[in-house]
């Protein structure tokens, strides 16, 4: 695990579009705010402690969450689908955004941030020390071609660069990924029994399939299987990444709670601000990911 990249991943405000960080950091906080605090449903989930407490196992009687239980399920539902497209944009616009400072040869400074899947690296190539992977990567391993934009001419007219694009990239990609979290849902369910495992490995394998469609334009099916050979050998360090980033979270959001125990709607304030923060340092890790293990491009600091 490479600490750099999550450092990295925080930074989620070094964007040139930094106008739509600012929009998009508002509109996530109103809307993490809004699910959390509007005052409609039943917050109370009864039912789930009904079955946890193991109380089910003696009464035999079934018992199903009320209406506003429902509203409020539904309302995090959304909460939670507009904070993925919210992320996705901010990651393609990162892409974007980074696009031109690729070549056709991988060049590495000593600040910038790059990696490569042990199990790719020869080993027979007879490497035994830091300067000689690093030559091997550069000799071996070569930036993906593909852009969207190849020079800035392309993206005149945009009020905003590339957000415009990542926008109608993300409506495409909606159906798609409506289908995905479909898919997402029923491995979840299946793999409740076994520890979630088999979700994290499924979940890790397609991780690229968002970019996949949006940035590149791939279909579903082909963007599943461009994204089970990008991750290849790499998604333990993706998974462990993800969570320290989120383990620091965490342990920010327990000392605010900790600290406004008696000041509830208080903590929610201070609670969306750092799920904001949440969903946009995970989207800049998730873009420098996919910069650097499918388009195989440092990432200069």
């Amino acid at each position: 695990m490479n600490l750099k990249i999550i450092v990295e991943s925080f930074k989620f405000y070094k964007l040139k579009s930094d106008k739509a960080v600012k929009l998009g950091l508002v509109l996530m906080i109103l809307i993490r705010a809004a699910v959390t605090m509007l005052p409609v449903g039943d917050r109370s989930f009864t039912f789930v402690s009904y079955y946890l407490s193991g109380e089910f196992l003696e009464t035999g009687k079934l018992v199903l969450p009320t209406t506003g239980n429902l509203i409020i399920i539904g309302l995090y539902c959304i909460g939670t689908f507009l904070a993925i497209c919210i992320g996705l944009v901010y990651a393609e616009v990162f892409i974007l955004e980074n696009e031109l400072q690729r070549t056709d040869r991988i060049r590495l400074g000593s600040k910038d941030i790059f990696m490569v899947p042990f199990k790719l690296v020869g080993q027979d190539a007879g490497l035994q020390n830091l300067n000689q992977i690093t030559e091997y990567v550069k000799r071996t391993f070569f930036p993906s071609d593909f852009k969207r934009f190849a020079t800035d001419h392309d993206k005149i007219g945009q009020k905003l660069p590339y957000v415009r694009t990542a926008l109608k990239d993300l409506l495409r990609f909606i159906p798609s990924m409506l289908v995905l979290i479909l898919m997402l849902l029923l491995v979840l369910l299946i793999s409740a029994t076994m520890f979630m495992i088999p979700f994290f490995v499924v979940l890790f394998i397609l991780l690229f399939t968002p970019l996949n469609i949006m940035y590149t334009q791939n279909k579903l099916i082909r963007s599943m299987e461009l994204s089970y050979n990008q991750t290849r050998g790499a998604k333990l360090t993706m998974f462990v990444s993800f969570i320290v980033q989120n383990m620091i979270l965490n342990f920010v959001t327990s000392l605010c709670q900790l600290m406004l125990a008696d000041f509830h709607y208080s903590f929610l304030i201070i609670e969306a601000v750092i799920y904001t923060v949440r969903v946009f340092s995970m989207a800049r890790l998730y873009g420098l990911f996919y910069q650097i293990l499918a388009l195989r491009q440092p990432y200069i600091v």
